[in-house]
């Protein structure tokens, strides 16, 4: 592949510049102002056309309002085919955490992305959404504006597909991965393969569900490619089996209820990072090479014949 190449550096920059603080809207309004703004001139600088969403978050008073980003390449409105790919991620913190890994990394990968696919001149349309309020409470991973996006769209206009990068900069040589309850018994195959690594917290988790399964073996397919040599775990739930709580706690999980295939790319944050939603959530503890892989797995994975 002769792709255009995430820039580890820019990863570096965008995290640095999130994380410098934390940025719940409720704790730390102005801070949480301020990247949102930044990441509406990080997607102007890139060439992208640039549209907002304000919503409204239920259950707070005084009333409290989100503000999803979006930006699309130019070269969409061009393009021959009629539904775009959504690329997202979400750019608010819980109190207290700067949020490096959750979800500064989850951005920067984004930015990267917008910024090589839009130098890329593919036939494609592609959108990348910053989601706001995924960590608002009432209710850990409220999701609401990952809700409101999907929801704001009629069936003729909803995505042939849905990336999600969701914290996918920690790995560890030390620390071993963890796994949810009866993980075990409900994935016996993911399982066996992990224990195969020896727990190894070097991986990243892809989650799809039913028709999502395709694209997660497009991912896994580009991740194996030696210029990248990405070790994935794919996990693909049966569109049969109920989803527990652990496997909708971000913001594919609205796309799922739409029937959008859609899969979270993530490093399984509180299963693996101990500095999950922690004031220690801080860029020094990143691995910048594993969000840069990420980057560009998705970057191959779209400018390939494979969706």
């Amino acid at each position: 592949m002769n792709n255009p190449t995430v820039c580890e550096l820019q990863i570096k920059r965008i995290v640095e510049r999130l994380a410098s603080a934390p940025r719940n809207s409720a704790e730390n309004p102005d801070q949480h102002a301020a990247v949102s703004r930044w990441i509406i001139s990080e997607f102007y600088q890139i060439g992208l056309d640039v549209t907002h969403q304000v919503f409204n978050i239920p259950g707070h008073q005084p009333e409290r309002t989100g503000m999803n980003i979006i930006g699309t390449l130019k070269n969409s409105a061009k393009s021959s085919i009629t539904k775009p790919i959504i690329i997202g991620a979400h750019y608010d913190t819980v109190p207290g955490s700067p949020g490096a890994d959750d979800n500064a990394s989850g951005i920067a990968a984004l930015l990267e992305c917008a910024r090589v696919l839009q130098k890329s001149n593919i036939d494609k349309k592609v959108t990348f959404v910053a989601f706001d309020a995924e960590e608002v409470q009432p209710g850990a991973g409220a999701l609401h504006g990952s809700s409101h996006f999907v929801s704001s769209l009629s069936m003729e206009n909803l995505p042939s597909s849905a990336i999600i990068f969701e914290s996918i900069g920690f790995s560890s040589k030390t620390i071993k991965q963890r796994l949810p309850g009866l993980f075990r018994f409900l994935f016996p195959h993911a399982y066996r393969t992990l224990k195969k690594q020896a727990f190894a917290a070097n991986s990243l988790l892809l989650l799809s569900r039913g028709k999502g399964r395709e694209l997660s073996n497009h991912l896994e397919r580009v991740a194996a490619q030696p210029e990248i040599f990405l070790p994935v775990l794919p996990l693909r739930i049966p569109i049969w089996m109920p989803t527990l709580k652990n496997f909708r706690r971000s913001d594919h999980a609205p796309f799922w209820a739409a029937g959008v295939p859609a899969v979270m790319i993530s490093d399984t944050a509180n299963f693996r990072n101990p500095h999950y939603h922690r004031a220690t959530d801080t860029p020094e503890t990143l691995d910048l090479l594993l969000i840069k892989k990420a980057a560009q797995m998705v970057i191959d994975t779209i400018t390939s014949d494979l969706i």
